[in-house]
C-alpha cells in the first residue's frame, strides 16, 4: 500500500471515530495480502477487529466504573 494511501485512511478513520483501524491499517493491509482476501473479506476482518477492541474497551471501562474488587469475580459466595 503507498504511503499516501496508508495516511488517508488513518486520517480517515481517525475523523469517523475508528482509532484500532487508524493505528493498524498496515497491519491489515499486510494480512489481506497474505491471505488473498477480497474487499468484502478484508472489510469484514477490519470491522469485526475494530468492534472486538471497542467491546472489550466498553466492558474494562464499565468494570472500572464498577467499582468492583479486581481479584474478586461474580461467583465469589458471601459468609
Amino acid at each position: 500500500m503507498s504511503e499516501l494511501v496508508s495516511t488517508r485512511i488513518r486520517t480517515t478513520a481517525a475523523k469517523l471515530g475508528l482509532p484500532h483501524l487508524a493505528d493498524s491499517v498496515n497491519q491489515y493491509a499486510n494480512r489481506a495480502d497474505d491471505a488473498k482476501l477480497g474487499y468484502l473479506d478484508f472489510l469484514d476482518l477490519v470491522l469485526a477487529e475494530e468492534l472486538a477492541v471497542r467491546d472489550d474497551r466498553r466492558f474494562r471501562q464499565g468494570l472500572r466504573l464498577s467499582k468492583l474488587p479486581h481479584h474478586k469475580t461474580v461467583n465469589v459466595t458471601r459468609p
